[in-house]
């Protein structure tokens, strides 16, 4: 009677349904698939490292880069050149590896931003 009550209406007690699982690798893909899972966490983390690190090398780069425009602002104040020397050798150095006859616009915009506003010292 016990034995009646573990069958389902198919007639299979959970034992049968089990055995079949296990007959057909149920369970072995259920532990291949959380291994795949287990591996892809510590992909994604190993990743989430790298890119935190590549984060902090790009800050570094960007205030090296920053530290140097205002020493050379200072520089610009006090021996100013000339801004079309400037520009055209942008062009020379910067129009065939951008395809932009005026060379470069990110240079052309830093440049810009570096002269504008800077006046020699009196």
């Amino acid at each position: 009677m016990a034995e009646d009550d573990d069958r389902d209406d198919g007639g299979e007690t959970p034992q049968d349904v089990i055995q079949q699982l296990q007959t057909t690798g149920f369970f072995e893909q259920i532990r291949d698939l959380d291994a795949n899972i287990k591996r892809i966490v510590g992909d994604l983390e190993t990743l989430g490292a790298l890119a935190t690190e590549r984060l902090r090398e790009t800050e570094n780069l960007a205030a090296h880069l920053l530290a140097v425009e205002a020493i050379l602002a200072v520089i610009l104040k006090t021996h100013p050149v000339d801004p079309e020397a400037v520009r055209s050798a942008i062009k020379q150095m910067t129009a065939e590896l951008t395809g932009d006859p005026d060379g470069s616009p990110a240079v052309r915009s830093v440049v810009d931003t570096l002269l504008s506003g800077i006046k020699p010292k009196d």
